[in-house]
């Protein structure tokens, strides 16, 4: 034990490892076969397979020697009045924190590495717009998906199995959404299976129990429409209301290969309904009008079908303006298609969008409001508050950062007052900065806007004046290699650095990380070098650990 000289009177603890011993009592009871870990040191922390949570803790050697010192660290913490204890607390204060942020990771500081790796087949979605892409939950700080006839959870930390519970015939469980296109936490997992006219629904919460199904009501799919997995253990259904004379077809066209032009001018309202998945009480239900629409959204293959159906091929008559579909997460529900111009919160609040096409592009805010972002010189961007209630408008087209670790801002860009303007996140402004060229807002973390120029380049803008706090020259790639632009593909932070994962027009992927209070590079690399060849794996955070996911399994990075 020493005094540290850097710390005042915090102490230095030593801890030796001890290669004496019997091993074989430390060898980890025999893991599932889908979980295939690297076998390094950190792979020897606690892994459960089963609802339970009693199976044994498997240490390693450093967790061997923690758990008998520990008792006389606290007491010797508490009795020489150092910084061991307090330095631990504000360590275990700031993981409690990040956990909490959308993106949060622990620690950014230095190059990702493969921790463990997970292999199975991911299930992926079969509507929308992340049709084909795999679908994943983050329930409190599990990984959860559907994986052959179960829905299955992982630990972020070791990739271990939680938990995992039996589904029936015809699975559809959610909120789930796509990383790195759509929020992916959630509070409970709905889950509906079994064939059409027995359809059953349960509720699984974080920690594995699921409620007991229910079979749903085959009356209720007549008269309220079919069934999907809602938001806040609800079960939702939607269908078309009004009489067919409401429709207006006005100039719109489209050729039998799906080419479509002109306006759909009026047609039928999409009613939403809400029901309580475990009683089968209604919750709440909206009807969202029908907008103006541009034929192309009207395409079925385009909108999303019928309430969530993806047509394999155009049909022979591809102008359908019934044809509607919708996003699910945790805290919205964003309708898309022909006149779907509105979202609904998990509350029932609906949300008009801004810009009038075949989906709203409502977003939540960090905040717990929501966004409406409109177009550059056409239409305003609406705030909403939580409650659905209109706090503000930003002029032309406003978004906030991909990761928030900060108050909320709002930049934005207009064509009638040239440069970048920032907003409170009630839509109050803030500043105007005079940035000429377009970029892509990634990152808020304290006192520092972090945004990617088209240029190459990445910059620090104060959060309060705009002013630049620092410029980062990104231009070339991780190998070194000139890329003449970079695209911002997700964003991640830890609190003081910024994960950029950026990609170039022949759709190479790089992870960049920085100082967001002093704009050094912190460390570059291609992503093919953490992933393999798999450099495309959308990233997602989960209880401060991230992890890459892919149709063929879930890897751990840290």
């Amino acid at each position: 034990m020493g005094r540290d000289p850097a710390g005042g009177d915090a102490f230095v603890f030593d801890l030796i490892d001890d290669d004496a011993g019997d091993d074989d009592a430390l060898d980890a009871p025999p893991r599932p076969d889908r979980s295939l870990p690297d076998g390094g040191p950190d792979d020897a922390s606690e892994v459960r397979d089963g609802a339970s949570g009693d199976d044994p803790v498997v240490p390693g050697r450093a967790t061997r020697w923690l758990r008998p010192l520990a008792p006389v660290a606290a007491v010797l913490a508490v009795v020489l009045g150092t910084g061991f204890a307090l330095d631990g607390v504000r360590a275990a204060e700031q993981l409690d924190r990040i956990r909490s942020v959308r993106g949060g990771v622990a620690d950014l500081s230095s190059p990702l590495v493969e921790r463990w790796a997970w292999e199975g087949a991911v299930a992926t979605s079969g509507v929308g717009e992340y049709w084909g892409s795999v679908e994943v939950a983050a329930l409190g700080d599990l990984l959860v998906f559907v994986v052959d006839d179960e829905l299955l959870a992982l630990d972020p930390a070791t990739g271990g199995e939680a938990w995992s519970i039996p589904l029936g015939d015809r699975p559809d469980c959610g909120p789930t959404g796509y990383p790195g296109g759509t929020d992916v936490t959630t509070a409970s997992v709905v889950c509906l299976q079994g064939a059409p006219e027995e359809r059953e629904v349960m509720v699984v919460g974080p920690d594995g129990v699921a409620s007991e199904p229910r079979t749903l009501d085959a009356a209720d799919t007549r008269r309220y429409g079919s069934a999907r997995p809602g938001p806040d253990g609800t079960v939702l259904r939607a269908r078309r209301v009004g009489d067919t004379s409401a429709v207006d077809l006005g100039d719109a066209v489209c050729s039998p290969t799906g080419d479509c032009t002109g306006t759909v001018e009026s047609g039928r309202d999409i009613r939403l309904r809400a029901e309580d998945a475990v009683t089968g009480a209604e919750r709440w239900s909206v009807t969202a009008p029908f907008v103006a629409t541009l034929a192309a959204n009207c395409n079925p293959w385009q909108g999303g079908g019928a309430w969530g159906e993806v047509s394999d091929a155009v049909s022979d008559d591809p102008l359908q303006p019934d044809a509607f579909g919708a996003h699910i997460s945790g805290d919205l529900v964003a309708l898309s298609g022909c006149g779907a111009n509105a979202s609904v919160t998990s509350d029932g609040e609906l949300l008009h969008g801004a810009a009038p096409s075949g989906a709203s592009g409502i977003v939540g805010l960090s905040t717990g409001g929501y966004l409406a972002p409109g177009s550059d010189s056409t239409t305003d961007t609406v705030v909403y508050s939580a409650d659905g209630e209109v706090l503000g408008t930003v002029a032309g087209y406003a978004v906030e950062a991909a990761v928030v670790d900060g108050a909320g801002l709002l930049i934005g860009w207009d064509e009638d007052a040239p440069g970048v303007h920032a907003y409170e996140p009630d839509g109050t402004p803030r500043w105007d900065a005079r940035e000429s060229d377009t970029f892509q807002f990634a990152a808020e973390v304290g006192e520092t806007a972090v945004v990617v120029a088209s240029g190459g380049e990445v910059r620090g803008l104060d959060v309060a004046t705009g002013d630049r706090r620092w410029v980062l020259d990104i231009a070339k790639g991780a190998d070194g290699e000139s890329s003449d632009v970079r695209f911002l593909f997700q964003a991640f932070t830890d609190g003081r650095h910024a994960l950029l994962l950026l990609h170039d027009e022949a759709g190479t992927f790089d992870l960049v990380s920085l100082d967001t209070v002093s704009g050094e590079l912190a460390w570059d690399v291609p992503i093919a070098d953490v992933l393999g060849p798999t450099q495309g794996a959308p990233l997602v955070a989960v209880g401060g650990r991230l992890l890459a996911v892919t149709q063929g399994g879930v890897r751990g990075l840290g």
